[in-house]
């Protein structure tokens, strides 16, 4: 799994599910919207704090 924070679009992109050298799921989410990380974390990620990070 990767996390990406993107600063540039207030969003949360989760990247899993590797295969061949690329992942197949790709999910982006809206800073403060909460977010389900898989496995191996597989946790709820709150995100509403980001927000205080924004430009």
């Amino acid at each position: 799994m990767y996390l990406l924070i993107d600063r540039d679009n207030d969003t949360v992109v989760v990247h899993s599910e590797p295969k061949d050298g690329r992942y197949q799921q790709i999910a982006s989410h809206p800073w403060g919207t909460p977010v389900e990380l898989p496995d191996p974390l597989a946790f709820t990620l709150d995100t509403e704090e980001l927000k205080d990070y924004a430009d």
